[in-house]
């Protein structure tokens, strides 16, 4: 068995995706919201509930990406050890890392130097290795 080494070395950047946003980032989304108070606009109310339904939202909001690293980890990781081979599944792992890392930016705008900062190097450096490391599996399957 040939092992694909830039499958693999995607995978486990996106399992530290998986732990970083599903554990860090569920940790720091819960101490924000419990440090003010929700005030649920009619609209709100109307369409989620009351304020706790409104910090569920929130919360399964921020788990929806925390599946998408799982299931890029889990295609990483089957490709790498060779249970799958599909380009273009890698290909749009490649893709979708890009656009967080684009997304990313394009909140950072002009603070170029939050990226300097742990979290936000962390983010950038892993959405590359992701993205770069995903397309480069893609084109050895």
């Amino acid at each position: 068995m040939d092992l694909n080494y830039p499958a693999l070395i995607a995978g486990l950047a996106a399992s530290v995706g998986v732990y970083a946003h599903g554990v860090l980032g569920h940790r720091w989304l819960m101490a924000q919201l419990d440090s003010v108070e929700m005030r649920p606009t009619a609209i709100s109310v109307r369409w989620f509930g009351d304020r706790e339904v409104s910090r569920w939202v929130l919360g399964v909001t921020l788990h929806c990406v925390t599946v998408v690293f799982l299931a890029s980890a889990a295609t990483l990781f089957l490709t790498a050890f060779g249970a799958l081979e599909s380009r273009d599944l890698l290909l749009f792992v490649a893709i979708i890392h890009a656009a967080f890392l684009a997304l990313g930016l394009f909140y950072v705008e002009k603070r170029l130097d939050a990226l300097v900062q742990p979290l936000p190097l962390l983010f950038a450096t892993g959405m590359i290795l992701i993205a770069s490391f995903a397309a480069a599996a893609a084109g050895s399957v």
